[in-house]
């Protein structure tokens, strides 16, 4: 695996985590409608009921959506203490800002006060860096 690769896992588990949360939003929503729903109608026992499972099922959302978070955590400390282990702190930063923050490219240039060419050639340098420091960990991970 290459440290491009490595640290992008990272950043893709953020996405998965933003995904899972804009879900149990969605769901959190229907149920807060249908129980508006079923609060304005005099139904029998079964809406209840109905309900009921409903908040089970959300439970399961909020669950998916914590172990989510848990993985990403898990991700991030131990890719910012693999990007600490890098001499240069410049080439710390722009990994840090794009990996563990997601920071996107123009944003990261501009925080940095660098060119568009000069934040992508420092990237490169940055994860050559990594995998000088880190080559041995990355050739065992799948």
């Amino acid at each position: 695996m290459t440290a491009k690769e490595y640290l992008n896992r990272v950043r893709k588990q953020n996405y998965v985590v933003r995904q899972a949360e804009k879900e149990l939003t969605m769901v959190k929503s229907d149920i807060l409608s249908l129980k508006a729903a079923s609060l304005s109608e005099k139904v029998s026992g079964t809406k209840e009921s109905d309900l009921a499972d409903k908040y089970v099922k959300l439970e399961k959302y909020f669950d998916k959506v914590i172990a989510e978070w848990d993985t990403l955590i898990d991700m991030r400390i131990e890719a910012k203490a693999m990007i600490a282990m890098i001499p240069d702190e410049t080439q710390q930063a722009v990994l840090y800002a794009r990996y563990i923050n997601c920071t996107e490219w123009e944003q990261v240039a501009a925080d940095m006060h660098y060119s568009w060419k000069g934040i992508f050639k420092l990237h490169g340098r940055a994860l050559q860096s990594f995998e000088r420091v880190h080559g041995s960990t990355l050739a065992k991970c799948v």
